[in-house]
């Protein structure tokens, strides 16, 4: 899984960068926090692609890729239906 979460200050940029993301397949699991299945390869592109986007003096954005048992080992509370990606234990 390549999980993206971000901190950006200005609105469009942000809109922006979530149109993108939602094109690219990404799911939303949080306001700034998506998902979608994928690799190292896809974690390098979308790094590339917001690299351009983004502001780095005011704006922080992490990409990280999640090994498929480190996410099934999630704890989620509540939002059910949101996420679609793997095993979820609701409390």
């Amino acid at each position: 899984m390549v999980l993206v979460a971000y901190d950006i200050s200005n609105d469009a940029m942000r809109s922006l960068v979530a149109r993108r993301l939602l094109a690219m397949g990404f799911s939303r699991i949080q306001r700034s926090v998506f998902v979608r299945r994928g690799s190292y390869a896809v974690a390098r592109d979308v790094a590339r692609l917001l690299a351009r986007l983004v502001d780095p003096s005011s704006d922080r954005v992490h990409v990280i890729v999640v090994q498929d048992r480190d996410w099934g080992s999630r704890i989620v509370i509540g939002g059910e239906g949101v996420d679609e990606a793997g095993p979820v234990h609701l409390f």
